[in-house]
């Protein structure tokens, strides 16, 4: 029985476990709303969610590869384009 990745919300492609992935949820409720790659195409459909008043949790899973480095503090869950835009 294989076991196939998950397909993201917003592309419908599959997510692999070689890629950062952002699960998005409801901060109150704890209620999965979606699961996107970490490409700023998928990134911006889930900031569609992100209204006034509504509380919620993203989590980044990272890949196996980003535990096996000595940096793994310094990974930016390839979220860097948005923490950039974010700072300025």
């Amino acid at each position: 029985m294989s076991t196939k990745p998950p397909k993201g919300d917003a592309c419908n492609r599959r997510i692999r476990r070689t890629t950062h992935e952002l699960r998005l949820s409801d901060l109150a409720t704890g209620q999965a709303i979606g699961r996107y790659h970490a490409r700023p195409a998928c990134q911006s459909a889930a900031m569609a969610y992100f209204r006034p008043g509504v509380v919620l949790k993203i989590t980044v899973a990272h890949p196996a590869r980003c535990g096996d480095s000595p940096h793994f503090n310094q990974c930016d869950g390839a979220l860097g384009e948005l923490l950039e835009v974010k700072r300025t």
